[in-house]
């Protein structure tokens, strides 16, 4: 009994003292988020009337003074979800949603790019017109009166625990808060004398990725994930209940189902709606930037975003570029990589010759040989009737086939995917231009219902040929592959 008595003691003293512990460190840590967020409390009370005390003493509980998965991997320090109005991406953790079989499910969360985007929002949040009726009232409020505002913030439904303004209202008197509802901002950088630092110091421990890997996120309301480094299409659909052909589908950037991703890639969940649901209406390309980029950022369907720009499957937009991402068909096409110059110089075209006046050594100066000498007195070069003038014959050759045109010499004009005529070689165009240079392979995202037989109605080539370009032994078409028709 005694050595039960001195046991219970013991452990009762170890408990006293680990809290006598956690205490200080505790306190420093909040304190540290207050001093790190006070000057932009203060900030936003001026410019919206939310009490300085009220913004930090929510964002202290919301985000446990910064240390919570949802404030250091997603900006979120008030826990505020995505709602119908949020087109950013989203976080998703289990909150208090249920489904309709009253089941517990992760609610989605709104992902900010810094913690000041959110301590804005926050407020942007209260002040929304459609949420009058609930926060309404608050701004009638005098800002020193804090304890109004809590039950008020309670009443308007921002938080389901009941205990909610007693838990706000403590913080803020522990920490003294209530003296930021009193100072102006100016007074409160002088106090300072320098700008805070909002982000949280960097440790393993508090990475703070905008996007997080292998959690289901959404953007234009549709959901994905994150992939890691060398992640297949078919190890998520595992996870995710869905079936490898159904996210082939929903992802047209993506070549196929054991293709090992980059990390960062996104893997839609879903199919992607016709437009962007949010406010912007053209996306300014950036240098690199492709249409299979564009609908990936957004969010949109692929077919939609090339029929909304008048565009071809292929084409793609020049750098700087607008093009439209909502909304009915743009007027005019916008301007086209194709349609930008050349920016490498095309070489003159160079004149047979055949001992020249002044070429006294009787050397030919021509980089190509003359094809048939005239045997006057005038040394002329013979040009074939099909060679545009004063451009030099292509002789680089393979198994003495010309390498112009080589799949198709009878047609060496030919024309490309989307029914433009090529000009005959020699005559100056890049790619089959003045240098003899061989035509680059051209392909072609495999989209649903392409078939063999149409791709090669559309490219002007045969079932075979294309099985041949492409080592295919039947004639299936694999949805989101590429297929070479050139």
């Amino acid at each position: 009994m005694i050595f039960l008595k001195n046991s219970l003691l013991i452990c009762l003293s170890l408990l006293v003292y680990g809290c006598a512990q956690a205490q200080p460190k505790d306190m420093e840590e909040k304190m540290a988020y207050v001093e790190r967020y006070r000057l932009l409390a203060v900030e936003e009370m001026e410019r919206t009337g939310i009490p300085a005390s009220i913004k930090l003493g929510q964002g202290l509980l919301e985000s446990r003074w910064g240390t919570s998965d949802l404030s250091r991997l997603a900006n979120n320090h008030f826990g505020i979800k995505c709602g119908k109005d949020w087109n950013g991406e989203g976080y998703y953790k289990e909150d208090d949603d249920l489904n309709d079989k009253g089941e517990l499910i992760k609610s989605c969360f709104r992902v900010y790019g810094s913690a000041e985007q959110c301590y804005r929002d926050h407020s942007a949040f209260l002040m929304n017109p459609a949420k009058k009726e609930r926060y309404g009232p608050l701004f009638e409020l005098k800002r020193t009166d804090y304890k109004a505002w809590a039950e008020g913030l309670k009443k308007g439904g921002y938080a389901t625990d009941p205990g909610y303004p007693s838990k706000l209202v403590k913080l803020i008197e522990d920490l003294g808060l209530h003296r930021y509802d009193e100072i102006t901002y100016q007074d409160l950088l002088s106090e300072l004398g320098t700008l805070p630092t909002l982000t949280q110091p960097d440790s393993p421990e508090k990475a703070k990725p905008v996007l997080v890997v292998g959690v289901p996120q959404s953007t234009n309301d549709v959901k994905f994930i994150v992939a890691g480094a060398g992640q297949t299409v078919k190890d998520i659909a595992s996870k995710q209940y869905v079936s490898p052909k159904s996210l082939m589908h929903y992802n047209p950037h993506i070549s196929g189902a054991d293709e090992a991703l980059k990390a960062g890639t996104r893997v839609f969940l879903q199919s992607k709606p016709k437009a962007w649901r949010g406010q912007e209406t053209y996306h300014k390309v950036r240098k690199g930037e492709g249409m299979v980029d564009i609908s990936v950022l957004y969010a949109i369907d692929l077919d939609k975003l090339y029929i909304r720009n008048k565009m071809s499957h292929g084409q793609e937009p020049a750098e700087n570029a607008e093009v439209k991402i909502r909304g009915g068909k743009i007027k005019k096409q916008p301007k086209l990589k194709s349609d930008q110059p050349d920016k490498k110089p095309t070489p003159m075209p160079t004149v047979p010759k055949t001992n020249a006046p002044g070429n006294t050594n009787g050397t030919n100066t021509s980089t190509v040989p003359p094809a048939t000498t005239s045997t006057s007195n005038e040394s002329k070069t013979k040009v074939p009737a099909n060679q545009a003038p004063l451009n030099p014959v292509n002789t680089s050759t393979t198994g003495g086939t010309s390498s112009v045109n080589k799949a198709n010499p009878a047609n060496p004009g030919g024309s490309d995917p989307f029914g433009k005529s090529n000009p005959a070689p020699n005559s100056g165009t890049p790619g089959t231009g003045a240098t003899g240079s061989v035509v680059a392979p051209q392909y072609h995202l495999v989209m649903e219902g392409d078939t063999l037989e149409s791709l090669a109605q559309k490219f002007k080539t045969s079932i075979d040929g294309l099985k041949k370009l492409n080592n295919l032994n039947t004639e299936e078409c694999k949805v989101g592959s590429r297929i070479r028709v050139k």
